[in-house]
This record gives C-alpha cells, sequence and structure tokens, in this order.
C-alpha cells in the first residue's frame, strides 16, 4: 500500500498517511494540524540597581536592558500539499516453511479396550503398522491443524471419563447420606449440622468437576528444546544415546 508524504508551507509540518491506490489522484491536500511559533521579539526594560554608600545613603541608578520574549502558540490554518509518493513493499503469502516429516499413527476402525486413537512412533522412517493410517506432518501449518484435532478427541474423552466418575461417587455417595439420615433424624441439631457439612463437601466437589479440561497433545521435538528431549539409542546411531534433532 503506498504511502502519501504531505507538507504544509506555512509551518513545515510534514505528515505521512497510507492510502489505498484507487484513492490516489494529483494535487492531493488536506487540512494542517500544526502549530505556528511567533518570532521571539525583543523588549527594553529599565532595571533599579541600589548602591550603598560610605556614609550609610543609597544611590539609585537605572540601566537599560533588553529581553527576549517567549514565543506565541497558535494553530496553524494551512493546506497541506502532497509533495512525495512513497511505495511501501509488499509482502506476499508464502508457504509454511518445511520440515523433515513429523508422523503420526491413527487408529482406523473400531478401538478396543485400552487401544489409543493416535500414537506416535519413535522414528519417522518406521514401517507403518497394521491398522494404523499414516500421517505425515512437513510444515507448522498442518502440525497445529492435527494438534487441534487430536486435542479436541483427547478432550472429549476426558470429558466423558469425569462424568462417568462424577456419576459413580453421586451415587456412592447419596447412599452413604441416606443410611446417615436414617440414624440421625431424631436429632434435629444433627440433620442441621449434616446439612452444613454437605454443602461444604458439594461446593469443594463442584469446584473439581468444574476444571476446564485440555489435553496437552503434543510433540517433545517441536515443543521441547534438544535438552528437554528423551534420548534413544538405534543401530544408525552405533548404540549410542542421541536426542533427535
Amino acid at each position: 500500500m503506498p504511502m502519501i508524504a504531505f507538507k504544509c508551507p506555512c509551518c513545515g509540518r510534514v505528515e505521512d498517511q497510507f492510502l489505498h491506490p484507487r484513492n490516489i489522484h494529483e494535487g492531493m491536500t488536506r487540512a494542517c494540524e500544526g502549530v505556528l511559533l511567533s518570532e521571539p521579539e525583543i523588549e527594553k526594560r529599565q532595571v533599579e540597581r541600589k548602591i550603598d554608600n560610605a556614609d550609610g545613603t543609597q544611590t539609585i541608578e537605572y540601566e537599560e536592558v533588553e529581553l527576549e520574549l517567549a514565543p506565541t502558540m497558535s494553530i496553524c490554518t494551512g493546506t497541506m500539499t502532497q509533495c512525495s509518493l512513497l511505495e511501501v513493499p509488499r509482502y506476499g503469502v508464502r508457504n509454511a516453511r518445511g520440515f523433515e516429516p513429523l508422523v503420526v499413527y491413527e487408529r482406523v476402525g473400531e478401538l478396543a479396550r485400552g487401544q489409543e486413537r493416535y500414537y506416535v512412533p519413535g522414528r519417522n522412517n518406521e514401517p507403518t503398522e497394521a491398522g494404523m493410517k499414516r500421517i505425515e506432518l512437513t510444515n507448522m501449518a498442518e502440525y497445529n491443524r492435527f494438534v487441534k484435532t487430536a486435542n479436541e478427541y483427547e478432550t472429549s474423552k476426558m470429558r466423558d471419563h469425569r462424568e462417568m466418575h462424577r456419576f459413580y461417587w453421586n451415587s456412592r455417595r447419596k447412599a452413604m447420606r441416606d443410611h446417615v439420615d436414617a440414624r440421625i433424624r431424631h436429632s434435629p441439631l444433627l440433620v442441621s449440622l449434616a446439612r452444613m457439612v454437605r454443602a461444604r463437601s458439594d461446593r469443594k466437589t463442584d469446584m473439581r468437576y468444574g476444571k476446564p479440561l485440555d489435553a496437552h497433545f503434543h510433540s517433545q521435538l517441536m515443543e521441547f528444546n534438544q535438552g528437554n528431549i528423551q534420548d534413544f539409542c538405534a543401530e544408525d546411531t552405533g548404540w549410542k544415546a542421541t536426542r533427535a534433532r
């Protein structure tokens, strides 16, 4: 997008403004919002000076001095005119920077008990296992999209598990409270005390099960620095421990 420079001939103020090419035409002007400073003025004044004499009297002398007054400020009412057209370089859209494929396996079909849908192999050159779909991520855009999808799935699993856990313990708590109510129903004091204790317990339970969930699915190679990545050893490394780069 081009940038237009405007200059006011009255106060000398220069202002740059970005404009769309279709709004640019020859002889463009705009109102100036600058400030004008007046020329400093010289004022002559007489300064009184008292001199003490030896006989105890004073002699008064007057000296004429020149004082420079502060300039006054006023709003400029001039018109700014176009003085130049500066072309700002355009930055085109380019593809995300690629890297060596990051491989993730996705299990296809129904999941058996204890199986996970996503599995990250130790090396990206390992053969694809049976029943797995091979996903190769070669840039950050693909990685971010996959992490979002995997997080949504894993967070949904965590939410379902938490609801099952909550339903189970609510059932256990209700059975226990019914048993206690049957034993203390004859004492109003114990009933009131139990009501207070249960209200506090229910608040803590609601806080526990009301926390937001996030699976934090990630790849160590993408999210951690090299010092925090778990090392590995293989035949091509001479069975020496090394870290992925």
